[in-house]
Protein backbone atom coordinates (compact mmCIF):
# COMPACT_ATOMS: atom_id res chain seq x y z
CA UNK A 1 0.00 0.00 0.00
CA UNK A 2 1.47 3.29 -1.05
CA UNK A 3 0.77 6.50 0.68
CA UNK A 4 2.47 9.73 -0.20
CA UNK A 5 2.80 12.80 1.99
CA UNK A 6 0.18 14.93 0.31
CA UNK A 7 -1.37 11.94 -1.47
CA UNK A 8 -2.85 10.47 1.69
CA UNK A 9 -4.44 13.81 2.51
CA UNK A 10 -6.09 13.84 -0.94
CA UNK A 11 -8.39 10.99 0.07
CA UNK A 12 -10.83 13.29 1.78
CA UNK A 13 -14.09 12.11 0.26
CA UNK A 14 -15.36 8.96 -1.37
CA UNK A 15 -16.30 11.00 -4.47
CA UNK A 16 -12.59 11.41 -5.30
CA UNK A 17 -11.73 7.74 -4.82
CA UNK A 18 -12.00 5.40 -7.79
CA UNK A 19 -11.36 1.71 -8.29
CA UNK A 20 -9.48 -0.06 -11.01
CA UNK A 21 -7.03 -2.74 -12.09
CA UNK A 22 -3.36 -2.12 -12.82
CA UNK A 23 -2.65 -3.01 -16.47
CA UNK A 24 0.97 -1.77 -16.78
CA UNK A 25 3.68 -0.35 -14.52
CA UNK A 26 6.29 1.87 -16.19
CA UNK A 27 8.92 2.39 -13.51
CA UNK A 28 11.34 4.19 -15.82
CA UNK A 29 8.83 6.91 -16.74
CA UNK A 30 6.97 6.91 -13.39
CA UNK A 31 3.62 6.02 -14.96
CA UNK A 32 0.94 3.40 -14.36
CA UNK A 33 -1.84 2.24 -16.65
CA UNK A 34 -5.15 1.60 -14.91
CA UNK A 35 -8.41 0.12 -16.23
CA UNK A 36 -10.78 2.14 -14.06
CA UNK A 37 -14.39 2.80 -13.34
CA UNK A 38 -15.92 6.26 -13.51
CA UNK A 39 -13.70 9.09 -12.26
CA UNK A 40 -16.41 11.30 -10.79
CA UNK A 41 -14.06 14.08 -9.72
CA UNK A 42 -12.71 14.35 -13.29
CA UNK A 43 -16.09 13.70 -14.99
CA UNK A 44 -14.64 10.74 -16.94
CA UNK A 45 -16.34 7.48 -17.93
CA UNK A 46 -14.78 4.06 -17.31
CA UNK A 47 -11.76 3.36 -19.54
CA UNK A 48 -8.12 2.33 -19.52
CA UNK A 49 -5.59 5.14 -19.36
CA UNK A 50 -2.03 6.04 -18.42
CA UNK A 51 -1.41 8.22 -15.36
CA UNK A 52 1.67 9.93 -14.01
CA UNK A 53 2.33 9.22 -10.34
CA UNK A 54 2.78 11.96 -7.77
CA UNK A 55 4.99 9.78 -5.57
CA UNK A 56 7.63 7.53 -7.21
CA UNK A 57 6.95 4.91 -4.51
CA UNK A 58 3.57 4.22 -6.16
CA UNK A 59 5.20 2.36 -9.08
CA UNK A 60 7.03 0.13 -6.60
CA UNK A 61 3.89 -0.59 -4.56
CA UNK A 62 1.69 -2.03 -7.31
CA UNK A 63 1.94 -4.84 -9.84
CA UNK A 64 0.07 -5.74 -13.03
CA UNK A 65 -3.24 -7.32 -12.09
CA UNK A 66 -3.57 -5.60 -8.70
CA UNK A 67 -7.01 -4.27 -7.90
CA UNK A 68 -6.64 -0.80 -6.39
CA UNK A 69 -8.43 2.17 -4.93
CA UNK A 70 -6.90 5.42 -6.11
CA UNK A 71 -7.33 9.15 -6.47
CA UNK A 72 -6.51 10.81 -9.78
CA UNK A 73 -6.32 14.56 -10.28
CA UNK A 74 -5.34 16.85 -13.11
CA UNK A 75 -2.10 18.47 -11.97
CA UNK A 76 -0.16 20.82 -14.23
CA UNK A 77 -2.38 19.69 -17.10
CA UNK A 78 -1.58 15.97 -16.67
CA UNK A 79 -3.67 13.21 -15.15
CA UNK A 80 -1.83 12.15 -12.01
CA UNK A 81 -2.42 9.49 -9.36
CA UNK A 82 -2.10 11.24 -5.99
CA UNK A 83 -3.01 8.22 -3.84
CA UNK A 84 -3.12 4.49 -4.50
CA UNK A 85 -3.66 1.43 -2.30
CA UNK A 86 -4.34 -2.21 -3.01
CA UNK A 87 -7.91 -3.34 -2.35
CA UNK A 88 -8.33 -5.88 0.43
Amino acid sequence: MARGGSGAASVSTDSNTSEGTIRKVDKENQKITIRHGELKNLDMPPMTMVFRVQDPAFVEAVNVGDEVKFVAEKLEGKFTVTHVEKKN
